[in-house]
């Protein structure tokens, strides 16, 4: 079994020779294929060797065009800054007032250079993988791109004294991110990666009225043109957890400090949970053998939810690639 079968099958609950391994790698991807983190966010071809590496060298199931929650901004317009070893930074907030929402424009994804870019990757990973490994897009969530557009402090006051403009905004990311969304699977993408970050913020009230109805209208139009969902959001969510398998989403990635046996219980089996354990305790400082535990604890959910197996979130850059193949060599014991 390949593992374009192996996570298809996991996604409909269809049987799967092993548990597929999801682990997200960017900066250590990067750092592997002897890229520095600005080359790997900037040309298409050096992220996809980056990323098919991996799946060659660690077992990942996966090659996935993650890398950064900023290349939708900058097609706003966004000023952003590149570096070479850690996440781009935002120099100025594109939206300062509310004045400025009504100036947003949508735009097409080719004609910005790094959203163009993550389709091009895309393409690439989609020939190179000859249908053997699922190739991954990924969108920004309508709730995380607006907070990636506003600074975030101003943006959660005005969801509790001033809601209505933030609406509008929350309208305009999650059209754009639909236009992203189809771009990639046009370009050949099979699964889209959604990260609404930002919404492990916030509460169960404002999850519902805020992140759930552009989540499920975003997953909604990803259905419809024919791929799968993958919703990703870093923190815990908890409090939110039956609010996320509300979304539509096939798979529900669960961070490190969400108890993931509770989970697993909340949401539905026909929704794949993947995750969970510290990616800095267990992988990045941790042994083979304390890797090997978590796997096996995550292994044992399978009798409850069709899930697959991750870190909670990225695997750090400078981890000893001998720790990231013990979370492949633990999945197949």
């Amino acid at each position: 079994m390949n593992s374009y079968q192996r996570v298809m099958n996991r996604f409909e609950g269809k049987p799967v020779d092993h548990i597929p391994n999801l682990s997200i790698v960017m900066m250590f991807a990067a750092k592997q294929a002897g890229y520095t983190y600005r080359e790997y966010l900037t040309d298409y071809r050096k992220l996809t060797d980056s990323v098919m590496a991996c799946h060659e060298r660690f077992g990942i199931d996966v090659v996935s065009a993650i890398s950064d929650s900023l290349r939708e901004a900058e097609g706003f317009g966004q000023k952003v800054e590149i570096h070479d070893n850690k996440s781009p930074e935002t120099l100025e907030y594109i939206v300062k007032t509310h004045s400025d929402i009504n100036k947003l424009r949508l735009f097409d994804p080719h004609d910005s250079r790094r959203t163009y870019d993550r389709i091009q990757a895309i393409g690439l990973m989609k020939e190179r993988a000859c249908g053997e490994v699922p190739v991954m897009g990924w969108v920004e969530g309508a709730f995380a791109q607006s907070c990636d557009l506003m600074r975030m402090e101003e943006l959660f006051m005005d969801l509790l004294e001033e809601p209505e403009p933030i609406r509008e905004l929350l309208e305009i990311c999650l059209q754009e991110e639909i236009l992203f969304a189809n771009a990639q699977i046009d370009a050949g993408a099979d699964i889209i990666g959604v990260g609404d970050a930002a919404t492990s913020l916030i509460g169960p009230a404002l999850y519902k009225e805020f992140a759930l109805p552009y989540q499920k209208r975003l997953v909604d139009a990803i259905h419809a043109k024919g791929a799968k969902v993958k919703l990703h959001i870093c923190g815990n969510i908890s409090q939110v957890v039956h609010l996320t398998a509300e979304s539509g989403a096939d798979m529900i990635d669960l961070d490190y400090m969400v108890d993931m046996e509770k989970a697993a219980q909340i949401i539905p089996k026909n929704i794949c949970i993947c995750g969970n354990f510290d990616p800095v305790s267990v992988v990045l400082n941790g042994t083979p053998e304390t890797i090997r535990k978590e796997v096996e604890r995550c292994k044992a959910l399978s009798a409850v939810n069709n899930n697959c197996i991750a870190p909670g979130c990225e695997i750090p850059p400078d981890t000893d690639p001998r720790n990231v193949l013990a979370i492949q060599e633990a999945i197949l014991a």
